[in-house]
């Protein structure tokens, strides 16, 4: 079983919504004087230290009508128990700061390009793009 945490804001090529850990990241920045700005940087460091980072140019590479892109996406492990239940507690701290954050699982996250004991990147099947929110069109300034 493998578990996805998305955000709202840019989405790939294929249409799938981003991980949180940017959104996170600026929110610690914005909120540094916070105590929740304080609670997601210390989340950010554990991960950054318990979270290895795929290496390599074409980890998060899909091949598609002869050119590369990088639509990879991560998912989390089940039974990287510690990683998951961090990242709820990162989730959470999020949405305290409204943004939302979505909870998707999955017996099969598409074609594993990456893989180490706590996570895979994957391409997705077209079914996950298929379920990702529909791209809003810019409204024009007033």
């Amino acid at each position: 079983m493998f578990l996805r945490f998305t955000v709202p804001g840019a989405v790939t090529r294929a249409g799938i919504a981003p991980g949180p850990f940017a959104i996170a990241s600026d929110l610690a920045w914005q909120r540094y004087h916070e105590p929740v700005g304080l609670a997601i940087q210390h989340e950010l460091d554990w991960f950054g230290q318990h979270l290895p980072v795929p290496k390599g140019k074409q980890v998060f590479a899909v091949r598609a009508k002869g050119r590369w892109f990088k639509d990879g996406v991560c998912w989390f492990r089940s039974e990287a128990r510690d990683h998951v239940s961090h990242m709820h507690t990162m989730a959470a701290l999020i949405e305290d700061c409204g943004v939302p954050v979505t909870r998707q699982v999955s017996r099969s996250p598409g074609q594993i390009l990456y893989r180490d004991p706590y996570q895979v990147v994957a391409k997705p099947d077209w079914h996950w793009c298929e379920l990702a929110p529909p791209l809003m069109a810019p409204q024009p300034a007033k």
